[in-house]
């Protein structure tokens, strides 16, 4: 949150601004959970002032990204590991129906954009995770541009995004990293063979299996070898 973010805001409305600008910070683990934030340091950095500060807490606290406090401030929110098996089985009922959608949708350059992606995450080295989560992202987020849904693009990337710290160990792991590998491939193969039903299943499988990892570990559950297989849940 520097001075150039500071000099984009004067271009935008600037509550959009400060919630883009927190969640952008959250997410990559700038500011880390259970930090404390206040008003008045958050509008001075930004150049901006208070009521929008103070809206952008609002937004992001619906968000579940931000805990109110007393004192005009907030304190970015601690996940436990159920916050985050139900964010990642959430996310693979929203991003397998997006994966779905995609394989009537998807270009010709659309599916090298993806291949691009696929290739640029098998080329970062291991332990790179800044990286490896910005890339994972990418490819994600690309789906749902395909998809073309504004409000679906604010639920899967907004609403059910999980902050950094909580995927720093799973980055960092090459088994891990090389499973997220095999499995973008894997995707990318059922949208060029425009399957949707398999698409809609790699992908889910994809997101389980990660949340399944991250939550195996914040539960001290150990490592790759040993955070369990996730299984898809049966829905009627």
């Amino acid at each position: 949150m520097g001075s150039s973010r500071a000099d984009e805001l004067h271009g935008q409305n600037a509550r959009e601004g400060v919630v883009e600008a927190l969640r952008d910070s959250i997410i990559s683990g700038e500011v880390p959970p259970g930090a404390r934030i206040r008003e008045a340091e958050i509008a001075e950095r930004l150049g901006v002032s208070r009521t929008p500060v103070r809206e952008a807490f609002l937004v992001l606290a619906v968000e579940g990204l931000l805990s109110l406090q007393s004192g005009r401030g907030a304190r970015v929110r601690v996940y436990k590991a159920e916050d985050v098996r139900l964010v990642h089985e959430v996310r693979s009922l929203v991003e397998g129906r997006v994966a779905r959608f995609a394989t009537d949708r998807i270009s010709n350059q659309q599916l090298t954009t993806l291949e691009e992606s696929c290739a640029r995450l098998e080329a970062l080295p291991n332990g790179a995770v800044q990286e490896c989560n910005e890339e994972n992202i990418l490819f994600h987020n690309t789906l749902f541009f395909i998809v073309g849904s504004d409000r679906l693009m604010h639920i899967g990337r907004h609403l059910l995004e999980v902050p950094l710290p909580y995927k720093e160990n799973y980055w960092a792991n090459a088994e891990q990293k090389r499973c997220s590998e095999v499995a973008h491939r894997r995707i990318l193969e059922t949208l060029k063979a425009r399957d949707g039903a398999a698409a809609e299943t790699a992908m889910r499988e994809h997101v389980l299996e990660a949340g399944a990892y991250i939550t195996a570990w914040m539960d001290g559950a150990g490592h790759a070898s040993s955070a369990p297989r996730a299984e898809l849940p049966r829905y009627a």
